[in-house]
């Protein structure tokens, strides 16, 4: 099997370091250098890892996470979304080249910060016991609703009162909890939701000199709420919600239906991706033939997507006399940066 070189994280970093630090199948972690950054790598075969077992792939993304965990305590860090796989170290090498100048501001923004989890949980039943007690109008729809003759319509209408009772107590929850966290953070932002009982996940940019005063307005935060929700949260982790650069594994299903929608070969010169785009823009220009807005919006994408991948697999831009290929195994190993 190929082996390749596994990403975690760029860091800022000009000098070499050895760490006793071992990663994805207890391969030691290095740093792969350019100028004045580095990426954090260690050797794994080239896999995929969505065809694990559940517990496999968990082991596998906790790993990851302990690596760059254990990074932060020497290094700002971009953190790498996890199963990135280059095919050797002049591949990583060449990406940090290539990204160079978005690493440089991505290291900027996060230097000295870090990540925090807030996760706000709430009890249902509970909740709506209380606004039973609290809201005349709806003790009032659930005790109709023991009828048999209004039941139905008393309980459609509580139903709906409740819902929008509860939406309304989420919100304000939400929203005093982001009003007394903002202070003391730099930017945040809402997650999705991992458990039904969960009404709220929000990630904080927080400087790392201002942890202790986080901690506090966490603190007053659950003796405000005491047992009416429950407050928790997570951090310090790398900033993984607060960086916008994307390495990913090609996606062929994806770039294969853009090849076709331009009618290209397998494998292709760039002039020949340009002069397609070129002659299907003008067979389908909404100024020249009308009813084609959405022949010419697939058109423009699938440009766009091969534009992409060619860059990703090239130093800077599309060489023109560069031969790409779309060959199923070629774009499933290549690296693309988003």
């Amino acid at each position: 099997m190929t082996e390749g070189k596994y990403l975690y994280c760029i860091v800022s970093a000009s000098e070499e370091k050895s760490f006793s630090l071992l990663g994805i199948n207890n391969q030691e972690v290095s740093l792969v250098h350019y100028k004045d950054i580095a990426a954090a790598v260690s050797p794994t075969p080239i896999i995929n890892f969505d065809r694990f077992a559940k517990e496999d792939f968990a082991r596998f993304v906790a790993t990851h996470q302990r690596v760059n965990e254990f990074l932060m305590k020497d290094y700002d860090i971009v953190p790498m979304a996890f199963g990135i796989i280059s095919q050797n170290q002049n591949e990583v090498s060449r990406i940090l080249a290539k990204v160079y100048l978005q690493f440089k501001m991505a290291l900027q923004k996060i230097a000295g910060k870090a990540e925090f989890a807030v996760q706000i949980f709430w009890d249902e039943k509970k909740l709506f016991q209380d606004l039973a007690n609290e809201d005349p109008e709806i003790k009032r729809l659930k005790e109709n609703g023991q009828s048999l003759i209004m039941g139905l319509v008393a309980k459609l209408k509580l139903g709906k009162l409740v819902f929008n009772a509860l939406e309304n107590k989420r919100k304000e929850y939400i929203k005093d909890i982001e009003d007394s966290l903002k202070d003391c953070s730099l930017e945040f932002r809402p997650e999705k939701l991992l458990d039904k009982a969960m009404i709220g996940n929000i990630s904080f940019l927080i400087e790392k000199k201002a942890e202790p005063e986080f901690d506090k307005k966490m603190q007053e935060l659950g003796q405000k709420y005491g047992d009416i929700l429950r407050l928790k949260y997570v951090g310090p982790m790398p900033p993984y919600s607060f960086v916008n650069i994307n390495l990913g594994l090609g996606d062929f299903e994806l770039i294969d239906g853009a090849r076709k929608t331009l009618g290209l070969r397998e494998e292709v010169f760039f002039d020949e991706i340009k002069k397609a785009y070129y002659a299907l823009s003008h067979q389908y220009h909404p100024d020249r033939h009308q009813g084609t807005e959405e022949q010419m919006r697939k058109v423009t994408q699938a440009y766009s997507i091969l534009e992409n991948y060619c860059q990703s697999c090239d130093e800077f831009t599309p060489t023109p006399n560069q031969n790409y290929s779309f060959k199923k195994e070629d774009v499933e190993n290549s690296l693309i940066i988003k």
